[in-house]
């Protein structure tokens, strides 16, 4: 790149100082009113323009009036003109400015006294008049010199200003690091903050996962439905008892009923047969022995029947008893299941688990607030990385550029120099 540049400035400079011109000579050319000898002056690289404004700025100092020829281009006429440089009389003059690609061309008649000055008609005063002439070419080559300086003054300071842009974009950019590697900073500090504050958060968060889970659990250990059901099945395994009491009592007392008609007719047949034995004495009636006998069997018979109900008289008061005693146990684990329900109280214990869950979510959420906290620093300090990495990419592409400039900035001086030692040439 400072090769392309210098090259660039180098040809840039020979351009610059091609301006000048060929010594004036003489020769005839054609004016709008017809031919006449002037003196020829031919530019290189200099404009019509500039060449017409030179003629008009150095006659100033003769305080000439130029005026334009009218209807035609670059063609003027001076009158009067006091060369005392030149001459004592006065001086008429035309001149004629033309262009061709760029070169300017400037050809002056003169007439003193009456009379064409060239070689063969005023040999003491045609040289006067070309340096006259050639004066006024200098003055021409020279502001076209002066405004070479000037843009060349000014691209130097606009380069100058490139210069200063491109300090200025590298002391934001080392700026820009520094803020940079600042906020890295505090994002490790805050990371590190961070750290130890979510470890808090998750320590906290797993003691009440476990407040939540152990309450949880205690309400799961009691299911009060099926205690419940329990008790309805126990109420009517009672209820049943009941029944079952009342009707073998019924029964109880329907056999002891039967008994008391049965131990009756027992003492009846007991009376009987005592009679019998009584009215039978010592006597060997068989008749009735026989029939003392057959009673008896029949006491024996009947005393087996009131053997056999009392038996089940007491197997009814067992039966009654044992149900009776079912019944107290049913009712004592009625009495000890509603003990449990009324203790286990799920519904506060409910209420108590709302509010370790509410807890627990609002530990989760700090938890979740936390971690995206550090995500942002994390975030943070990665983009400032690039930042940074970028930063410094920069840095090298301004450092290389102030270098650039600095050789353009230079190459631009050597050629102000040299223009403005050319225009000196021309003074």
């Amino acid at each position: 790149m400072k090769k392309l540049y210098i090259l660039t400035a180098s040809f840039f400079t020979g351009v610059l100082l091609a301006q000048s011109y060929t010594p004036a000579s003489e020769e005839v050319f054609l004016f709008s009113s017809g031919e006449k000898e002037v003196f020829k002056v031919v530019f290189d690289e200099l404009t019509m323009n500039q060449a017409e404004s030179a003629f008009k700025e150095y006659l100033k100092n003769y305080k000439a009036k130029v005026e334009s020829v009218k209807g035609v281009s670059g063609e003027y006429l001076a009158n009067d003109l006091l060369l005392s440089d030149v001459n004592q009389g006065s001086t008429n003059l035309i001149v004629k400015f033309t262009e061709l690609e760029g070169d300017a061309g400037m050809y002056i008649h003169y007439l003193h006294d009456q009379q064409t000055v060239t070689s063969a008609n005023t040999p003491d005063e045609v040289l006067a008049y070309k340096q006259f002439t050639e004066r006024i070419a200098d003055k021409a080559v020279f502001i076209a010199f002066e405004e070479l300086i000037k843009a060349k003054k000014n691209l130097i300071k606009d380069k100058e200003k490139e210069l200063n842009g491109l300090e200025k974009d590298e002391l934001k950019a080392n700026e820009n690091i520094g803020k940079s590697r600042q906020s890295i900073k505090h994002s490790e500090s805050t990371l590190t903050m961070l750290a130890g504050q979510l470890e808090n958060q998750r320590n906290v968060l797993a003691a009440k996962t476990k407040q939540v889970n152990e309450k949880e659990a205690e309400i799961a250990s009691v299911d009060v439905k099926a205690l419940e059901a329990q008790i309805k099945e126990k109420e009517k395994e009672n209820k049943s008892l009941v029944s079952d009491i009342e009707k073998a009592r019924e029964e109880m007392a329907k056999i002891t009923g039967d008994l008391a008609i049965e131990n009756v007719d027992l003492d009846n047949q007991r009376k009987s047969i005592q009679a019998q034995k009584d009215l039978l004495g010592t006597s060997d009636d068989k008749k009735m022995l026989k029939d003392i006998q057959s009673l008896e069997k029949e006491q024996a018979k009947l005393l087996t029947t009131i053997a056999e109900m009392e038996g089940t008289i007491a197997n009814k008061e067992a039966s009654i008893l044992s149900m009776q005693g079912e019944m107290k146990a049913n009712a004592s684990q009625i009495a000890k299941i509603q003990a449990k329900i009324t203790e286990h109280n799920e519904d506060a214990l409910k209420e108590q688990l709302k509010l370790l869950e509410k807890d627990l979510k609002s530990f989760e959420n700090d938890v979740d607030k936390t971690t995206k906290e550090i995500s942002k620093e994390n975030v943070n300090i990665a983009n400032e990385e690039e930042n940074i990495r970028q930063a410094e990419g920069e840095i090298v592409r301004l450092k290389d550029a102030q270098l650039n400039k600095k050789e353009e900035i230079k190459q631009a001086n050597k050629a102000l120099q040299d223009l403005e030692s050319k225009q000196g040439e021309y003074k």
